[in-house]
């Protein structure tokens, strides 16, 4: 027969833990791969998130500096406009005194030359 021996069954023990112990080795390599790709594709997953949140924030600051450009335009125009509204009325006050001095400067002078 096959088993003639203690040495026949003792090999044949040993041959199947190596076959048991090849069989796990192989199943927790085929596990490890399996976790890298995962976290590979995790990895790409979380890089393709941060381009379109890099992408979003650029495109927000683009257009947060056009407005303020436009602001800044709108700002000056403003301004503009608020300093010559001001200074027409600061001369037109100032052309209204020098009116009512003349005037009086004028009936002085009337009144000197009647008396």
């Amino acid at each position: 027969m096959f088993l003639e021996n203690s040495l026949d069954l003792l090999y044949l023990v040993l041959a199947l833990c190596i076959l048991w112990f090849t069989i796990f080795l192989c199943w927790l390599l085929y596990q490890a791969a399996r976790v890298l790709r995962n976290a590979n594709e995790i990895m790409e997953n979380v890089t393709e998130k941060l381009e379109l949140i890099a992408e979003a924030v650029q495109f927000i600051r683009g257009k947060i500096e056009g407005v303020t450009k436009a602001m800044g335009s709108v700002t000056g125009m403003v301004g503009g406009l608020a300093e010559q509204y001001v200074v027409g009325k600061i001369s037109q006050k100032l052309d209204d005194r020098l009116e009512k001095k003349e005037k009086k400067s004028l009936r002085r002078t009337a009144r000197k030359k009647k008396a």
